[in-house]
């Protein structure tokens, strides 16, 4: 009986670490997926903020580049925390 005892205190301790760890990393991930977002929503800002007047878009030489700008940030926008 004591060994039982004995054993599910280690089983307990160790699992209690084991979480606690999981749960440190898991916040880390959450800060980093956070950040990440807010990223991507100020470079669609700032995008839009560019072209506000449609110039770029416009533009033969330019429009082509930038069009390709804009679907990499409607690829990246996917991504963002809702």
């Amino acid at each position: 009986m004591i060994t039982l005892s004995i054993i599910l205190t280690v089983v307990i301790v160790a699992s209690f670490f084991i979480i606690r760890n999981l749960i440190l990393r898991n916040e880390r991930l959450e800060d980093f997926i956070t950040k990440q977002s807010e990223a991507i929503e100020a470079c669609d800002k700032r995008l839009k903020q560019i072209d506000d007047k449609g110039i770029f878009y416009a533009d033969d030489q330019i429009g082509f580049f930038f069009k390709e700008v804009q679907k990499i940030q409607e690829a990246l926008n996917e991504f963002t925390l809702k």
